[in-house]
């Protein structure tokens, strides 16, 4: 039985661990930043700013409530972006690719996002499975360890 650093395991099941530190991280700042704004500010436009770092808050923490299951008896594919939206099933035959991005700042990586490009029904549809900062390495090994159970083979 092989272990996964990225991935639960519990039968041919296996689940992604969500990345809460770096989601809980951005809740803390967008409310550190909102505490800031209603002590200091005497802008007009200080309700705007609240507003919209309570919306990004508030989805920093709902997307700890998604989930990505991988089924390899079934061959299957379970997206959910938050708790209460409807599941999206992909089969593994529908994978295209990985898709590692990185996005850079004067020859410095500031965001690494590795995604999943799918084709279903003729769509592309890319399900994001984790971010990092600075590095990719992880995320490399996220996708190595996913293709792992996916049966692709290795490179």
């Amino acid at each position: 039985m092989e272990s996964f650093k990225y991935l639960e395991q519990e039968g041919n099941t296996y689940y992604l661990k969500a990345q809460k530190g770096l989601l809980y991280s951005l809740t803390f700042g967008c409310v550190a930043s909102i505490v800031a704004i209603l002590i200091y500010s005497t802008s007009k436009a200080t309700f705007l700013y609240v507003a919209i770092l309570a919306i990004v808050g508030l989805l920093c923490i709902l997307r700890t409530t998604g989930i990505i299951i991988f089924d390899s008896l079934n061959r299957e594919i379970q997206r959910k972006r938050f708790f209460f939206s409807k599941p999206v099933n992909y089969s593994f035959d529908d994978f295209d690719h990985f898709l590692i991005a990185k996005q850079k700042s004067y020859f410095i990586t500031i965001l690494v996002q590795a995604l999943m490009v799918m084709r279903k029904d003729n769509k592309t549809r890319h399900i994001l499975l984790a971010q990092t900062l600075f590095t990719a390495k992880p995320l490399q090994r996220l996708s190595d360890e996913i293709s792992t159970i996916m049966g692709l083979p290795q490179y």
